[in-house]
């Protein structure tokens, strides 16, 4: 493919007709568990899993996915960085690919061109694939996207997902980048993240198949180019200088977690569950998606409508109008109703308070607790960045944070992910 001195790109037309079976996914839970509680438990449709609140344990639950794949691993991404933690993991899923485990990364397009080498790059290894969603047409002047194709970039995929094996997942709010897990030197966003094994892992494969094979993601070498050899052999040296600077340290933090998640896998000291995992269809994009494609069709589905509680947490909380009328309605029904939202200082996106801010006082009014948080939360300890690295983050940069989670429980049924 050629690329014109503006960084032209010929997408193909945008048409969907894939449809993953789900029955067709088979789940290899003895690759993970080889144990046969938890294969009969998979059986009956059940799926256990770990919340992953702290942001060590979820960056180190990634690791132990890809160290220990034993056939693939499936990545589907909104935001990847080209930082600690970005180069991190890609670090990680080439030494995965060395051994012989298929990698497919897919990355929404909206990440910019600073991945670019390093992708190219990837891309020369035989057992990576890389698809960009809903890429750029003008690669260096997005400005002219937006211009003249505003509808189309305007539609983004937010999803966060890994699976190995098609066994075991790791699905939230966390992309990968820095501030998503305690690693940046400006702020740190505070989330949650859930890994999963069972039954629901079928349905996220076949989200994963969606995704991966619907039109709008396109292989990477269409969009990016490709470059010679020689840049991944560069691109391995160049990541074994990092980890050698660092191996003592990391290798160590990481064993500790490691072996925490070992145990809970080998041991299942954790509960079982009716599960499912939803998302939007990619069809969404094209507008030819039915109800039942959509995310929130399907989760009001499954939740229903409270009984007793609703209880919500949600970096970006608009209740709109209309989602204000409702929450009044479950308050005069009775139903207990909590939020948690950013304050406006620890808002990162600044008119999304403004938004808020509207209804605030008439939720209130109306019974509805509302809790906002706070743009500094003091870290006292050394983060797991600063004793892998023997870097120091600055005070401001280590205390400042912004709630990105999202998740909500309705009666004991509990929703964690993105939207």
């Amino acid at each position: 493919m050629a690329l014109s001195a503006w960084g032209f790109t010929d997408l193909p037309s945008y048409t969907d007709t894939y449809d993953p079976n789900e029955k067709d996914i088979v789940i290899k839970t003895n690759n993970w568990l080889n144990d046969e509680a938890a294969e009969e438990k998979t059986r009956q449709g059940l799926t256990a899993f770990v919340a992953l609140d702290d942001a060590f344990m979820s960056i180190a639950s990634r690791i132990y996915l890809i160290r220990n794949a034993k056939e693939t691993i499936d990545l589907q991404y909104y935001i990847w960085t080209n930082d600690f933690v970005g180069n991190l993991i890609l670090h990680e899923l080439l030494k995965a690919a060395d051994r012989g485990i298929k990698v497919r990364l897919l990355i929404d397009d909206q990440n910019g061109i600073k991945l670019d080498g390093i992708l190219r790059s990837l891309l020369q290894h035989s057992n990576f694939e890389i698809r960009l969603f809903n890429p750029y047409k003008f690669r260096y002047l997005r400005i002219f996207d937006y211009i003249f194709r505003f509808k189309k970039v305007n539609h983004r995929m937010h999803n966060k997902l890994i699976i190995a094996d098609a066994s075991i997942a790791v699905t939230g709010g966390r992309n990968i980048s820095s501030e998503y897990f305690e690693a940046s030197s400006k702020f740190q966003f505070t989330d949650l993240d859930i890994l999963f094994y069972g039954d629901a892992v079928r349905h996220a494969q076949a989200v994963f198949a969606d995704f991966w094979e619907s039109t709008l993601s396109v292989d990477a070498t269409k969009v990016i180019g490709t470059c010679a050899e020689h840049h991944l052999k560069a691109l391995r040296e160049h990541y074994e200088q990092l980890h050698h600077e660092n191996h003592s340290l990391t290798e160590d933090k990481l064993y500790d977690a490691q072996s925490y998640l070992k145990e809970l896998l080998e041991h299942n000291p954790i509960q079982w569950s009716k599960a499912h995992f939803v998302a939007d269809s990619p069809k969404k994009i094209l507008g030819t998606a039915a109800e039942h494609e959509m995310l929130y069709g399907q989760v009001m589905s499954i939740m229903g409508k409270p009984k007793q509680h609703l209880e919500l947490a949600s970096a970006y909380f608009v209740p709109t109008q209309q989602g204000t009328y409702y929450l009044k309605q479950l308050r005069v029904e009775g139903i207990k109703v909590r939020a948690l939202t950013n304050s406006f200082a620890a808002n990162d996106v600044a008119i999304v308070h403004a938004f808020y801010s509207q209804y605030r006082v008439e939720m209130l009014k109306n019974g509805i607790e509302l809790y906002e948080f706070k743009p500094v939360l003091e870290r006292r300890r050394r983060t797991w960045y600063e004793i892998v690295t023997g870097s120091v983050i600055p005070a401001k940069g280590k205390n400042k944070s912004s709630l990105h989670a999202k998740f909500f429980d309705v009666d004991g049924k509990v929703f964690i992910g993105s939207f």
